[in-house]
């Protein structure tokens, strides 16, 4: 079975940044992404690129990719998680020129039952080297915090 980014992600349009889902197993996770010229982090600060920080999203996107790709193979539909924290971010870039093509890989670390994760992530491309460990947590009902009224957060 081989699912869209779109199928797999509690996310809509134009939230969705990663463009392919290239490899799927039960610890790991591939997929690409082409920088767009006029997505939502382009930063005029960096000549209309994408600041490399924003790779920090990139790979929890598809960390929640890789959880909604389990959650179908369950029969189950995707459900949202928290990115909690993220340690050892290292690139060597300081921005992702538009254009570029982009393989993001996620290796789960550690997965406890009650739903907090680590993986390791790595972003790459011709000269482009990006690392960082992940923090997620996936609630077993995420229902409690979507219900949240602005005075109760």
């Amino acid at each position: 079975m081989k699912w869209t980014p779109a199928e797999v992600l509690p996310h809509s349009a134009p939230m969705i940044l990663i463009d392919e889902i290239i490899q799927y197993t039960p610890d790991q996770m591939i997929a690409t992404l082409t920088v767009p010229r006029d997505g939502l982090f382009n930063d005029a600060a960096f000549n209309g690129d994408v600041p490399a920080w924003v790779g920090i999203e990139y790979m929890a996107q598809t960390i929640a990719a890789h959880a909604g790709w389990k959650a179908r193979l369950g029969g189950c539909a995707p459900s949202i998680g928290f990115l909690l924290g993220t340690r050892k971010f290292e690139t060597n870039v300081s921005a992702f020129c538009v254009g570029t093509q982009l393989v993001v890989t996620v290796q789960e670390v550690m997965q406890a039952e009650n739903g907090m994760a680590v993986f390791d992530c790595q972003i790459s491309a011709e000269g482009i080297e990006v690392t960082a460990r992940i923090n997620g947590f996936q609630p077993k009902d995420a229902s409690i915090f979507l219900n949240l009224k602005s005075e109760d957060r």
